[in-house]
């Protein structure tokens, strides 16, 4: 066993750096990762079970994928977090997944000694929420491993509106910024207060998050929608309709769709296909794969955040800042071509 003194959030803290024995673990039912399947229930409190069904059935392939990963290395890499609760049991703080993986480990392998244990920080009795709130978003909203879109935006809009966490503090504990912090929290709630109640039936439903996010970022699509008397609970029917918004990313095309009347027209018809195919016709440089592709460095520009300019200042040789620069020399080219040949033909 090993003691360190370490900040978090801000207030030094002592913890333990010990092997602790999984069986002595006890999952969280607050995990964030669970809280739709959990908001779900009609019971009051989930069993182990239940959390080991949700933790294992979020994501399949991602879950194998970890746990092929830990077996290979014959470990976890990042110790997990917990606290103690009564005698010798803990409750997991974060790595939830990971202790269930060490489950499965165990059972499937009882020979080996590896599984029996897992590398814990102890967290002392006076930790309080707001700490593990640090924790759990130093652990995901800044990690290596993210939490699902609409997980990462319901823990958002919990910190911001039960919690009273204010926007800046969110910017500077995430890798977000400001602008993508406030039109998650804002995707979020139009989610679960206008389309979710209406289909929490399904649990694939929340995989549409980026369908919000689209529709809150584009306000040149809100205010064409409310020049054709369309509303959010309009965009919430197209969205649980494949034929009229197919993919997330086609929440980006509407706006061109409302825009002509002839598309406008077919869309509410026919669905966006039929739309696109007139729009092809009438503007093909908006369906073409490359200038799509544009777009999407455009937006991914837009949304660079400090963190990730600094993480590219800061690094030897870096690749990032490669690219980056090889898309300007490459972009003023171009730019310089299409302007000598626009002065000569003003010439001629």
């Amino acid at each position: 066993m090993s003691e360190l003194i370490i900040p978090i959030d801000g207030k030094e803290t002592k913890i333990q750096l010990r092997q602790i024995e999984v069986n002595n673990l006890e999952l969280d039912e607050l995990n964030p990762r669970i809280s739709f399947f959990r908001d779900n229930q009609v019971v009051d409190a989930l069993t182990e079970d239940q959390i080991i069904f949700a933790l294992t059935n979020k994501k399949p392939e991602a879950f194998r994928k970890l746990k092929d990963s830990i077996h290979n290395n014959k470990g976890i890499v990042y110790p997990i977090w917990i606290e103690h609760v009564r005698d010798k049991k803990y409750k997991v703080i974060e790595g939830n997944t990971r202790v269930v993986i060490y489950q499965q480990l165990q059972k499937e392998e009882p020979y080996e000694d590896r599984w029996k244990t897992i590398s814990c920080n102890v967290l002392p009795h006076e930790i309080d929420e707001e700490q593990k709130n640090f924790i759990r978003l130093q652990s995901h909203l800044r990690g290596t491993t993210e939490w699902d879109a609409y997980e990462k935006a319901k823990y958002l809009y919990k910190l911001w509106q039960d919690d009273g966490w204010s926007i800046s503090r969110l910017e500077k504990q995430t890798k977000m910024t400001e602008k993508q912090i406030k039109e998650n929290i804002e995707a979020y709630r139009i989610m679960e207060e206008q389309y979710l109640p209406a289909h929490r039936d399904d649990p694939n439903e929340v995989g549409k998050f980026s369908y919000f996010v689209e529709y809150v970022k584009d306000k040149k699509l809100q205010k064409l929608m409310q020049k054709t008397s369309k509303d959010v609970k309009d965009f919430c029917d197209w969205v649980a309709d494949k034929e009229k918004i197919p993919t997330g990313q086609d929440v980006r095309r509407l706006r061109d769709i409302l825009e002509n009347q002839d598309t406008n027209n077919t869309f509410i018809d026919k669905g966006f296909n039929a739309a696109m195919q007139i729009l092809e016709f009438k503007k093909p440089y908006l369906v073409s794969h490359f200038y799509k592709d544009i777009e999407n460095v455009i937006e991914g520009l837009k949304e660079i955040n400090t963190q990730e300019l600094d993480e590219i200042i800061n690094e030897d040789n870096s690749e990032k800042e490669k690219m980056i620069r090889g898309l300007a020399e490459w972009s003023q080219k171009v730019v310089k071509i299409i302007e000598k040949e626009k002065n000569g033909i003003r010439k001629t």
